[in-house]
């Protein structure tokens, strides 16, 4: 009542801060963290509001977005693939203010969690409709690139690059042998291209898992040889 705009960014802090804690506890400790930090983003936005606070209130958006994720990729199963369209929602509202045209940069990365959301929502239960959520997510990331250029933003082009091979790869999965292989190819395309970025002496980490990912997508492509 007294500061609500300070009150509303230390809430926001405070989900940071408690999806961090959750997210390295794991188990039901951790789950009830993260939905903590849910309710601590819910809490901030009866302040920052969309009309009166819009850039403060997107940021919060995605920040819920991210936890909502968090908590749908740990609780898997149609519950968990309920929280992570509840992220998709947030992300998508959030762009109502982090245009394209305005914020293309908190624009191209909340694209790129919204991939995310979408890829693990499509990957966790199969079917046709989660293939068409796989579809969406590559679609998302190629969307991101028109912001995160190899040029201007090579990092954040090159975890896009991977983020779109690991959504072929499970599009892979939904497909007949075919189609398969041509997700497949796509996959490997791109990390191949990611690694020009990922460069080993300073980047280690990126590159060791960007190698196992083409590893396995060239196994898998020799196997349907």
């Amino acid at each position: 009542t007294e500061h609500p705009v300070d009150w509303a960014m230390t809430q926001n802090n405070l989900g940071l801060a408690l999806r961090v804690q959750g997210a390295r506890l794991g188990g039901e400790d951790g789950a009830a963290l993260l939905a903590e930090t849910v309710a601590a983003y819910r809490a901030a936005q009866r302040v920052y509001t969309e009309a009166e606070h819009p850039v403060d209130w997107a940021a919060t958006q995605v920040n819920l977005g991210n936890a909502l994720s968090d908590q749908g990729a740990r609780l898997g199963g149609e519950a968990g693939a309920a929280l992570l369209a509840k992220a998709v929602a947030a992300y998508r509202a959030a762009q109502r203010v982090y245009t394209e045209a305005e914020h293309p940069v908190d624009w191209a990365m909340t694209q790129n969690n919204l991939g995310l959301a979408l890829r693990v929502q499509g990957a966790g239960l199969g079917g046709k409709a989660n293939a068409a959520l796989l579809a969406e997510a590559v679609a998302a990331y190629c969307a991101a690139q028109r912001v995160y250029t190899e040029a201007e933003h090579p990092v954040d082009w090159a975890e896009t690059m991977e983020n779109i091979a690991i959504a072929e790869e499970n599009l892979a999965d939904h497909e007949t042998r075919a189609n398969s292989v041509a997700h497949l190819r796509a996959g490997l395309e791109a990390v191949t291209a990611a690694m020009r970025v990922f460069e080993p002496e300073h980047m280690r980490n990126n590159f060791d898992r960007a190698e196992r990912l083409k590893t396995r997508l060239e196994a898998r492509l020799r196997e349907g040889d």
